[in-house]
């Protein structure tokens, strides 16, 4: 998962680390507890303990309500793919190409 804006794309791996890092751009742009919550329809004491990575278990209905309230965006990417590439048969370009020669 990231959350991302305009020119800064943070990655989070664990729940309980999206609310510090929303904690983090709240204090980037200025911004109160009780500020971003009531932008957010969320209490503060929630809030806090959003921030604080104590609601790993957080309704994604909040959590998008806060990031929308600080513009921004959180998207999910697949991880590269773990998987052992499959090895191709060798062929050989000049036998391929006689059959084709004039």
């Amino acid at each position: 998962m990231y959350c991302c804006r305009m020119d800064t794309v943070v990655a989070v791996v664990r729940a309980e680390d999206l609310g510090p890092a929303l904690r983090e751009e709240r204090l980037r742009l200025g911004l109160t507890q009780t500020e971003v919550a009531e932008a957010a329809a969320v209490g503060r004491p929630w809030l806090n303990q959003f921030e604080g990575g104590r609601k790993p278990g957080a309704p994604l209905d909040m959590v998008m309500r806060v990031a929308n309230a600080l513009s921004v965006t959180v998207s999910l990417e697949r991880e590269p793919s773990q998987e052992v590439a499959v090895a191709l048969p060798v062929v050989d370009l000049d036998e391929l190409l006689a059959g084709y020669r004039l």
